[in-house]
């Protein structure tokens, strides 16, 4: 037998339940991301793009955020940039592929015209190749 004492503790604690919930969905939608960061989002899976610095909102069950320091980002590049004129030798024959070393380094390589291997070069240019990602 329910009593009108009984439904409204039965009320009150389903009513405690869901602001819980609530709270801890919210909490968990909020993320600060510091000045020398950024997040990367995923939502299901698929890259959506960047947010941040500041205050970002996420999709709390959907989306999933990946912290990125952008320091890192900044010296990768100034190294990159470094080798440029740098002299290194061709490994194998260098034309649309090839390898070379640089630095110590051995790098996939391209050039204009044909090298054989054991030639002497110098860099010019540092390339980014990149793929689709996801279907």
């Amino acid at each position: 037998m329910v009593t009108t004492s009984n439904s409204f503790m039965i009320l009150l604690g389903a009513t405690a339940c869901s602001l819980l919930v609530l709270i801890v969905l919210v909490a968990s939608a909020i993320r600060i991301v510091p000045e020398n960061s950024k997040l990367s989002i995923f939502r299901l899976g698929r890259y959506i793009g960047d947010q941040g610095p500041g205050l970002v909102f996420v999709m709390p069950l959907i989306d999933r955020a990946i912290r990125i320091n952008v320091n890192d980002q900044v010296q990768h590049a100034q190294a990159l940039q470094q080798m440029w004129g740098v002299i290194g030798e061709t490994q194998t024959p260098v034309h649309t592929d090839g390898h070379v070393e640089v630095s110590g380094q051995v790098w996939s390589a391209v050039s204009h015209a044909p090298l054989p291997a054991g030639t002497k070069v110098r860099v010019v240019k540092v390339v980014l190749e990149v793929e689709k990602l996801g279907p």
